[in-house]
């Protein structure tokens, strides 16, 4: 009743009003800890919303724990970050209730009617098994690079729009385009951070036609790799740690070992402590490729403070820019090794090379960042990102360039 009091004197619509009365009353009861956070300007209202989104109806002695895990770092996380510490949080905390809540989870899965959008555009949302969206959007990603290889003038993400929309109706079949699972060389499905609130990295727009019913003339899809990383005593059900989907974060134990089986698997030895990775083990022997992958493998994600790009969508950038052999027999500056590579994202990168940022590589997989408003954030983005701030106060930035 009070939501539908609300939705009637703001003008909003009935699941919004009563969600602020879902979040108000866990914020009195359950989630008081996050509201002393929001009082002390520790959380901000995207962050909280994430916290009554997944503990508003778990009980007070899970919920507790889980922000008493959470919240000291929750100020340096981005809402992407927060939600999946919680997420791990829960699923470490109390395996036995993600077991159960998986299958009703999954009970859950649809796909909303279209939202309206501006100029005559719509937008669609699909709830989905994690592991399901992987492969979809794996299949979607390696479809439309295979089209760009071919030389197709759409951008990415129109390819990837028009080659869902040919799949599901049908168009691309029409047209003969073969779909097939197979192909030359494997593709890493990169996944969506957040579906509303992505932080998308803006490509150049163009104004390509679209071809009707060619998602992608010719093409075979190629392969759709899904890496999942899980514990060996979770396989061997001696326990249930959740295992960590790529590009998605943290997943069911139940979810991972179904994802294992079947599967390729890669020896990945890491320190007990920190989870850092230290080897990789390797089917092949290609040298500067598995450099490649062990810094991938290590980092997982974008090296940059609060940013969640997968690594593989990352350029694998020289922390000290590589200068090749001196010809007067000095040491070499900005080697091809572990300790001085990293993933960046496009726009990280643009930051450190145009935008007035330094980057150091404190040790392999640990990159230090100095802002130029003189703020320095240390990350180390194999350990789910983390970021440590080590300046409590900015220097002052002068109001005319140059700054």
């Amino acid at each position: 009743m009070a939501g539908d009091e609300l939705a009637m004197r703001l003008g909003w619509s009935r699941p919004a009003a009563a969600r602020l009365v879902r979040d108000g009353r866990a914020l009195d009861n359950e989630l008081l800890l996050a509201a002393d956070a929001v009082r002390d300007g520790l959380l901000d209202t995207p962050k909280l919303r994430v916290l009554t989104d997944r503990l508003h109806d778990r009980p007070d002695q899970l919920s507790w724990p889980v922000l008493e895990q959470v919240l000291p770092d929750a100020p340096l996380r981005t809402p992407t970050q927060l939600a999946a510490d919680v997420d791990r949080a829960l699923l470490a905390a109390d395996p036995l209730d993600a077991a159960v809540r998986l299958p009703k989870a999954l009970a859950t899965r649809h796909v909303c009617h279209p939202r309206r959008l501006p100029d005559g555009m719509a937008g669609l949302w699909a709830v989905l098994p994690a592991t399901d969206a992987a492969r979809i959007d794996g299949t979607l990603e390696a479809t439309a690079r295979a089209a760009r290889a071919a030389g197709d003038p759409r951008t990415l993400d129109q390819l990837r729009a028009d080659t869902l929309s040919d799949l599901a109706t049908g168009t691309a079949l029409l047209a003969g385009t073969t779909l097939m699972q197979g192909g030359n060389g494997d593709i890493r499905a990169r996944t969506t951070d957040d579906a509303f609130d992505h932080e998308h990295e803006a490509a150049p727009v163009t104004e390509a036609p679209r071809p009707p019913g060619r998602a992608a003339p010719g093409i075979r899809i190629p392969k759709v790799r899904i890496d999942v990383t899980v514990a060996l005593s979770t396989l061997m059900g001696l326990d249930d740690n959740p295992g960590e989907l790529a590009g998605l974060g943290p997943i069911p134990a139940e979810q991972a070992r179904a994802l294992a089986l079947g599967g390729t698997w890669r020896r990945i030895v890491t320190d007990p402590l920190t989870g850092t990775v230290l080897d990789v083990g390797r089917t092949r022997y290609r040298p500067p490729a598995a450099l490649a992958e062990h810094v991938l493998a290590r980092d997982q994600v974008c090296a940059g403070p609060g940013c969640s790009v997968p690594g593989h969508r990352c350029d694998l950038d020289h922390t000290t820019e590589y200068h090749g052999t001196p010809a007067n027999g000095s040491p070499v500056r900005g080697t091809t090794s572990a300790g001085n590579l990293g993933p960046l994202s496009s726009r990280c990168h643009r930051l450190k090379t145009d935008g007035g940022f330094t980057l150091r590589q404190v040790r392999p997989g640990l990159f230090e960042w100095r802002t130029p408003a003189g703020l320095t954030y240390r990350v180390t983005p194999g350990n789910h990102g983390r970021t440590e701030k080590l300046d409590k106060h900015p220097r002052a930035i002068p109001d005319n360039p140059p700054f």
